[in-house]
């Protein structure tokens, strides 16, 4: 019997008879026996079943496992934002199935729920009717497609559909009332305005500013806000945007990337965590799509640069820019809150500055001399009395390097009493062997009515006792911080090869910084003060104290 060939499906190999009648015969990497009659079954459900995938792919069609990650990470999302706008950005690779499996979820979307409004996004009309237009007509079920490409049923169904002209009016609406829209970025972006939506696909080089405006459409009805992309433009605006400040969550070893020492493979990310919470970033690999031709693009991918096989088979984008910490690493520096030593001598060190909030870190040091970030104010999900939760200090930037100030910056009027309150508010009752302030703000002279004072005194006045803090030199600074992070990645990570600075995964603010700071903003810059402080920390080379070092002792300037 004739077999077609199938990706998914292996053909059946003949092997030979046995001595009982039986027919050995290899399906895949195994070998099974089958009776005459058992044999003939099995091709025809075989053959059947890839008949049925290519006349119905949204009912029987075949999902890649990447398909079952991204719709976990979607659910997971939903689950956690119940209200509002969710977003998945799907990075992939050529061939990976990304766009695919946007069309089917589309599609799905539009038959469930009555009266659904979606829009389908492209650079120009006749990308969208080439990558898009042709994609939603294929998970259309045959039901609702007929030889004419045309269905019309009352006053609702509209269906008009040409390989070379796409949807008529670039438009589609199903019996049950549903709609699905295709615009363009060369569009003026002031056309979405008074649209609801349910959920929106962009695919490839959307812009910032279709991305904003989208996002105000889909708040009504709690969209999907879904993108897709293959980075061949490299670390675009777009890209920027949410890539920057991103932790892994999970990685794949990438056969392609074997390390120099040939001890294995590099890894690629599979999920990442945009600094944006109520957003994911998953990754679809070529290798996954068991329709992508992988073989062929491995061919093709042969003596490629690095750049080109993360891009091409990983759906990878590689920074124009490069981070100050290029040795920090989230699986490696990052640390859940129950990891942190129980045992250790706590210093807060604070970057004070006029026109914005304080940035406020604390740092345990453990009998090892491993210095642990194991708290940052104001954090970005963490509830501040009469305030709120602020959110990040920083965000990425579409301009600039280091990114745009966030809402955490913005100050809350506060004195020095109110800090003084916060502060022992969130020690709560913890001893702190030493805080250290910025020294040119901390020092320098304010005339006040009784005479000249500095903020040092006037912390020390109300119990807050700070040390001025050395950071004149920021590359000696910056060189000391690498020193910290530094480990030999081709090595296990354990005593003996391990960093000595880590970062609870709590201190998200500390964790941007340390993954994007380049320093190009200058004194400017939204990451600034959260770099300061780590300086700061790294310049006072902090030690392990214990015993009767630890208790409170007079100081001849006031502080302890």
């Amino acid at each position: 019997m004739l077999q077609t060939p199938h990706p998914v499906h292996p053909v059946v190999e003949l092997i030979g008879r046995r001595s009982d009648g039986r027919i050995a015969a290899r399906v895949g990497d195994r070998e099974r026996l089958f009776t005459q009659d058992q044999l003939a079954e099995y091709i025809t459900k075989r053959e059947e079943g890839i008949r049925l995938e290519k006349s119905d792919p949204l009912r029987y069609g075949f999902e890649p496992v990447s398909w079952v990650r991204a719709d976990a990470e979607r659910a997971r999302l939903r689950e956690k934002y119940p209200v509002g706008v969710i977003e998945e950005w799907n990075l992939g690779g050529n061939r990976a199935a990304k766009s695919e499996r946007a069309a089917k979820r589309i599609v799905e979307l539009m038959i469930a729920k009555d009266f659904a409004k979606v829009w389908c996004l492209q650079s120009t009309e006749a990308s969208s009717i080439e990558n898009q237009q042709g994609l939603i007509y294929k998970y259309l079920p045959p039901e609702y497609k007929t030889e004419t490409g045309k269905l019309r049923q009352g006053t609702t169904t509209k269906i008009n559909y040409s390989i070379s002209g796409g949807f008529t009016e670039n438009k589609l609406v199903l019996p049950n009332g549903s709609m699905c829209v295709f615009k363009f970025y060369s569009m003026d972006v002031r056309s979405v305005e008074g649209a609801e939506l349910d959920c929106a696909w962009g695919d490839e080089l959307i812009t910032p500013d279709w991305l904003e405006a989208l996002r105000y459409r889909l708040l009504t009805r709690n969209g999907v806000l879904h993108v897709t992309f293959t980075p061949v433009a490299g670390y675009t605006p777009t890209v920027a945007s949410v890539l920057n400040g991103a932790t892994t969550i999970s990685e794949a070893d990438a056969e392609l990337l074997p390390k120099a020492n040939g001890t294995g493979f590099e890894k690629v990310p599979l999920i990442q965590q945009p600094v944006n919470r109520n957003s994911s970033i998953i990754y679809f690999h070529t290798q996954d799509n068991p329709f992508g031709n992988y073989p062929s693009l491995k061919v093709v991918l042969e003596n490629k640069n690095k750049e080109t096989i993360l891009c091409r088979a990983y759906g990878v984008a590689t920074k124009s820019r490069v981070s100050r910490f290029p040795r920090f690493r989230d699986d490696v520096h990052v640390i859940d809150p129950d990891k942190i030593p129980e045992k250790g001598s706590n210093f807060q060190i604070v970057d004070p500055c006029s026109g914005r909030n304080w940035f406020m870190i604390w740092v345990r040091v453990d009998v090892r001399g491993r210095m642990f970030v194991y708290r940052e104010w104001p954090a970005s999900e963490k509830y501040i009395t009469g305030i709120g939760v602020v959110g990040p200090w920083a965000l990425p930037s579409a301009n600039k390097q280091d990114g745009d100030p966030g809402e955490a910056q913005k100050s809350f009027g506060w004195g020095l009493l109110e800090y003084k309150e916060e502060i022992d508010r969130v020690e709560a009752g913890e001893v702190i062997a030493e805080r250290f302030m910025d020294s040119r703000y901390a020092a320098s002279a304010t005339l006040q009515r009784t005479g000249v004072t500095t903020l040092l005194e006037e912390c020390s006045e109300i119990g807050l006792h700070f040390i001025p803090a050395s950071g004149e030199n920021i590359d000696e600074g910056i060189d000391l911080i690498n020193n910290l992070l530094s480990y030999d990645p081709d090595k296990e990570v354990a005593m003996g090869n391990e960093p000595r600075l880590f970062v609870s995964r709590d201190c998200t603010n500390v964790i941007y910084a340390l993954k994007e700071w380049t320093g190009a903003d200058g004194r400017k810059g939204a990451l600034k003060d959260v770099v300061d402080v780590l300086r700061y920390a790294a310049l006072a080379d902090l030690q392990y104290l214990e015993g009767d070092i630890l208790r409170p002792q007079a100081h001849p300037i006031g502080y302890y």
